[in-house]
């Protein structure tokens, strides 16, 4: 096994997940028709309920996929930054699966389930994989 680009596919692979995280952030700064539809008034989500505090979902993304890309390229403190990932990825996940019992009809899931399931276990096997290298 070629250890040198194992490890340089495993960083691809964090430096990866962190511009996807950014690309969210970014999206969430960027024209709210990007990132949501219009509901009827009194149906707020949780997620811009949130955000109506703070614009929290472009910091949140945006910092922990930066620092997830500079850790990845430094190999250094790896496992803390996929776990920093992890908690943007299952709040927001969280955040839009309970959104829908405030609203009437139901609001489709399909993307907090995503971000809740498949980004939150892409970044726990990436971590698993840095951990079976010997990187912490």
């Amino acid at each position: 096994m070629n250890e040198r680009a194992v490890l340089a596919a495993t960083r691809l692979l964090s430096m990866l997940l962190g511009f996807g995280a950014i690309a969210v952030g970014y999206l969430y700064a960027g024209p709210e028709s990007l990132v949501r539809r219009p509901l009827p008034a009194g149906q707020e989500t949780l997620v811009v309920l949130i955000e109506s505090a703070f614009p929290v979902w472009p910091f949140l993304f945006g910092i922990s996929g930066t620092v997830l890309i500079v850790c990845a390229y430094l190999q250094r403190q790896i496992l803390y930054a996929h776990g920093l990932v992890i908690f943007a990825w299952s709040f927001w996940g969280f955040c839009l699966i309970i959104a829908p019992l405030r609203s009437v009809p139901p609001t489709p899931i399909i993307v907090g389930v995503i971000a809740f399931v498949c980004c939150v276990a892409a970044n726990v096997g990436t971590m698993r994989l840095w951990a079976a290298l010997g990187v912490k």
